[in-house]
């Protein structure tokens, strides 16, 4: 298991910081934890060779490269592979998204949640989706000071109610989790407006102010609609975009559904890839959740197994069915909301002229119009103005720059390409992949007794 992260849990089990020491006789730190405890106990008692702090550089084919810390790349092939990347914060772009004080809901949880640091005095929450209620209530419940929820899609309608209903099974525990955290936040009488989304973020060096509007069912913001509130903290929770840049460096089919965070690698019910022997599986194959990547994930192991011959069949194929028949019903349900929860193409239509897209590079919208008559794809803007090479290699903009494109040129989003792939696939120290057979007297002046670097 090569684990990107210096401990395991990931997004939902994540344990709490270094130099944090939990008592299990004391410490109460949510159903998450235990839960996320027991997973991680399992897996080390497994014998799996867990390699954490591991960072993939390079695959192709059934060569993984990797490096563990600062130490070299190292590399290992595999006969099969299981790519459960997860998910980033999907970045809305609106002027002010930069001002210190606004978050995305995966930065505010790690600093909520595992180093215990409170993001702000006066805290607004906005977003959509089952996330729209689940983390407010949640920071509601570590003594955040939550003044008001902003929820993009509609309120619920009866036909909604009754919709959910009819896929309670195998959801009751979902169901019952969402009355908790609505009744949480009625409890703490904290404001939850439907149909509303972020236009602005004011403030003077840091956020003192955010200003949203009414939308219609794309998220478009209503002229005449627009309020104020003060706040020194805003928490964006738009959904999230699954982490592709291995399977699209394996060359995998994909597909786009915005409804799954957009660019979402093509797999079968057994969760394998286009190309043989590659499993995708959890929300970097298309966010559905901690239930269905749970599911997906025993599914391609299982998969593995019968393919080691460690496993008959006829009991794979019995373990499969059931976890494919958990997958059905939670889609059952996400169906049944899909009319509140459905992701609005407006939020990719807030910026202004002066709005920086691409915060790496400090790229402006103004600028991206400009490269677009030079180039309308991802490509040729990246090219002329930069956007998408820095830290985060376009995972934040990207999908922005590519709804410019397709609102000025006509183009359908979901035939625009995502730029080319590049490795390494997360940024590494160069003492991690230098090689010390190379020499040149001109460029590279070793010190007595070290190597070439």
């Amino acid at each position: 298991m090569l684990e990107e992260r210096s401990s395991l849990g990931g997004q939902i089990y994540k344990r709490l910081g270094k130099g944090f020491i939990v008592d299990p006789e004391t410490a109460r730190l949510g159903k998450d934890y235990d839960d996320g405890t027991q997973l991680v106990e399992a897996a080390i008692a497994s014998g799996t060779t867990i390699l954490s702090d591991c960072v993939v550089v390079a695959i192709d084919s059934a060569t993984i490269t990797y490096s563990v810390g600062e130490g070299k790349t190292q590399q290992i092939i595999a006969r099969n592979i299981i790519i459960a990347a997860g998910a980033s914060d999907r970045a809305i772009v609106f002027p002010g998204w930069t001002l210190p004080g606004v978050f995305t809901a995966g930065g505010a949880q790690t600093l909520v949640k595992t180093q215990k640091i409170n993001i702000g005095k006066k805290v607004i929450f906005a977003g959509s989706g089952p996330l729209a209620l689940a983390f407010p209530s949640q920071l509601a419940g570590y003594g955040v000071n939550l003044v008001h929820v902003l929820e993009s899609g509609p309120p619920p309608r009866v036909i909604d109610i009754l919709r959910i209903l009819g896929a309670v099974a195998g959801n009751i525990h979902l169901l019952r989790d969402a009355a908790r955290y609505r009744w949480n936040l009625l409890r703490r009488r904290t404001p939850l407006s439907y149909g509303r989304i972020v236009v602005r973020a004011e403030g003077d060096g840091l956020l003192e102010r955010v200003v949203h509007a009414a939308s219609d069912e794309n998220w478009n913001p209503i002229e005449g609609t627009e309020e104020s509130i003060e706040a020194d903290a805003l928490c964006l929770g738009y959904g999230f975009s699954p982490s592709v840049e291995a399977l699209r460096l394996l060359g995998c089919e994909f597909t786009v559904n915005e409804d799954l965070g957009g660019p979402c690698v093509v797999i079968d019910e057994y969760c394998m890839t286009s190309v043989a022997h590659v499993w995708a599986v959890g929300d970097g194959a298309g966010v559905e959740g901690v239930y269905v990547a749970m599911a997906q994930g025993k599914i391609a192991a299982i998969n593995c197994l019968q393919n080691e011959s460690k496993m008959s069949d006829a009991i794979a194929q019995k373990r499969i069915a059931i976890q494919q028949k958990k997958i059905r019903q939670k889609r059952k349900l996400v169906k049944a909301t899909n009319r509140m929860y459905r992701f609005g193409a407006g939020a990719y239509s807030l910026a202004t002229q002066s709005t920086i897209v691409c915060r790496c590079e400090e790229v402006t919208m103004r600028e991206i119009d400009i490269a677009m008559h030079y180039g309308a794809d991802t490509m040729s803007i990246k090219s002329l103005t930069r956007a998408g090479m820095g830290l985060c290699q376009g995972r934040n903009c990207q999908r922005q720059i590519a709804a410019r494109i397709a609102a000025k040129t006509g183009i359908s989003f979901e035939d625009i390409p995502m730029s080319t792939p590049r490795l390494p696939l997360r940024p590494i120290s160069l003492g991690s992949i230098a090689d010390s057979s190379v020499v040149s007297e001109k460029f590279f002046t070793p010190t007595e007794g070290q190597s070439h670097d």
